[in-house]
């Protein structure tokens, strides 16, 4: 045998042997990945999730996903938080409260034209549906702002008025939201509300480019309206307003955030703020979490949160009567040696009918820090790990992708997909959920090709697509995350 026929032997041999390695390591892995699923699908242990006891007229529950981590890794651990009202509103008997609301109306010259009649004539049709009992106020801004009226009681003298205020509003100028925001909010401030709910809605159509316009700044202002029991919501209409700006006033305010691609709903969002307020049953909500050994609240299912005297503290808004909300938030705890940690101590307070109450959790929770991965993944409550990734997950991926479209990161955002799929594709090979492996093939596939298509085409034409896909998406997170969307 010649040395050139020994040289091709020898290389056979090495990728023989590198084949049978190959394989030993995925026979190995599949025996351990096995072994993993046994070990999971064997547990016998079901938990029970936590709750409270009965003070006032909400309820609390709480679950963990996993009631173990793993010695080095990360540390995160998911709790879900399930508030539940009593139903304590007779809307047939007709003793729900009377509405105080606030119509802060963006004039500005890009709302000029469809925008800004759709608007007037939403706001017509809600003066319709206001009882006597009711009371309005009316701004608008531009440069400038204006208080078209006070409090008024929705009279029909009154209404007459108020639609002859409302035919005056013309669009011009440029964008003073700050300026509308605190003129809404000194109407309540200014004002006796007599037991009213109070909402006010605020609608902008473009970027604030005069007075206040620092995001932070704005949603420091709308926090004032949790203590003062009212709430502040935002409508977004078009492409060219600023959606974390909208979001952050809603969340410090106790209200809600909405996206308007067509400016005709207006009237349903209108409708739909005015029954929401008068079915408030628990206000000035604050949710607080006693953080311990070295624990971090690291997400708080996307509402603001701050650190007080080793608590989290947060605003999540109002309750409305018989409603059950459910919030995921998600810790950090130290991996560095094998312990165990508890939360304990999470209570809710909140306002009813003018008296303060709370609820609080009555028993902790316990988590370990284990050197056995299968241990770890035996800890995984299937049905709460699978509603946490449907609902909080990836709606929080769709947050996360939305401001990487917005600043022109496309290889940011693609490979942000790719992490959650593998992550949560790693965890349910031994999960085994349909509904996780439904959203990694349809949903996350769906996004990776709308990131894609997004940067596709003249510069133009990519810069409306960013605009409008980052809103979209960004909306239907923030959606997710509080009512459970994960539809595209």
């Amino acid at each position: 045998m010649n040395n050139k026929t020994g040289l091709i032997n020898l290389k056979k041999r090495r990728k023989a042997m590198k084949r049978k390695y190959f394989k030993s390591l995925m026979v190995i892995g599949l025996i351990a990945l096995t072994c993993v699923a046994m070990a999971y699908s064997g547990r016998k242990t079901v938990r029970n999730p936590v709750s409270s006891e009965r003070k006032g007229i909400v309820a609390l529950a709480g679950n963990l996903s996993q009631e173990k981590v793993l010695l080095g890794k990360e540390g995160r651990v998911s709790l879900s938080l399930t508030m539940t009202a009593d139903d304590v509103i007779d809307f047939a008997g007709g003793d729900e409260s009377p509405v105080d609301l606030v119509i802060v109306l963006d004039r500005s010259g890009s709302m000029k034209g469809l925008k800004i009649d759709d608007a007037k004539d939403a706001i017509h049709r809600l003066l319709s549906t206001l009882s006597a009992g009711d009371r309005i106020a009316l701004v608008s801004y531009s440069n400038r702002v204006t208080r078209h009226s006070n409090f008024m009681k929705v009279t029909p003298a009154n209404r007459v008025y108020l639609r002859s205020m409302i035919d005056t509003i013309s669009a011009g100028g440029g964008t003073n939201l700050g300026g509308g925001l605190k003129e809404s909010i000194d109407l309540f401030l200014g004002s006796k509300t007599d037991g009213r709910m109070g909402k006010v809605i605020l609608i902008s159509d473009g970027l604030a480019n005069h007075g206040v316009t620092n995001p932070e700044t704005l949603g420091r202002m709308a926090s004032v309206a949790v203590k003062e029991e009212f709430g502040i919501s935002t409508l977004g209409v078009g492409r060219d307003f600023n959606e974390v700006l909208m979001t952050a006033i809603a969340d410090r305010g106790a209200g809600r955030y909405y996206y308007l691609e067509d400016p005709g709903a207006f009237a349903a969002v209108f409708q739909k703020e005015f029954q929401r307020t008068r079915a408030v049953a628990a206000s000035a909500v604050e949710i607080r979490i006693p953080l311990k050994n070295g624990m971090s609240l690291i997400d708080a299912a996307g509402y603001p949160f701050e650190i007080r005297n080793g608590n989290a503290c947060l605003n999540p808004g109002n309750i409305l009567s018989g409603e059950k909300r459910k919030l995921f938030f998600t810790f950090r705890v130290p991996t560095d040696r094998e312990r165990e940690f508890s939360i304990e101590g999470i209570t809710v307070s909140y306002r009813y009918k003018g008296l303060n109450y709370a609820a609080a959790l009555n028993e902790p929770f316990r988590i370990a820090c284990v050197k056995d991965r299968k241990e770890v993944f035996a800890s995984i409550d299937k049905n709460e790990w699978e509603e946490k990734v449907i609902r909080d997950s990836y709606n929080r991926l769709r947050q996360g992708v939305a401001a990487l479209i917005t600043h022109g990161k496309k290889e940011e955002a693609l490979e942000s997909i790719k992490q959650y799929a593998d992550e949560q594709s790693a965890i349910n090979s031994v999960v085994g959920s349909a509904r996780v492996s439904e959203n990694l093939d349809k949903d996350v596939k769906e996004m990776k090709k709308a990131v894609q298509d997004t940067f596709h085409g003249v510069p133009s034409e990519v810069a409306q697509k960013q605009k409008e896909r980052a809103k979209a998406l960004q909306y239907k997170g923030y959606l997710g995350r509080r009512e459970g969307s994960v539809s595209n």
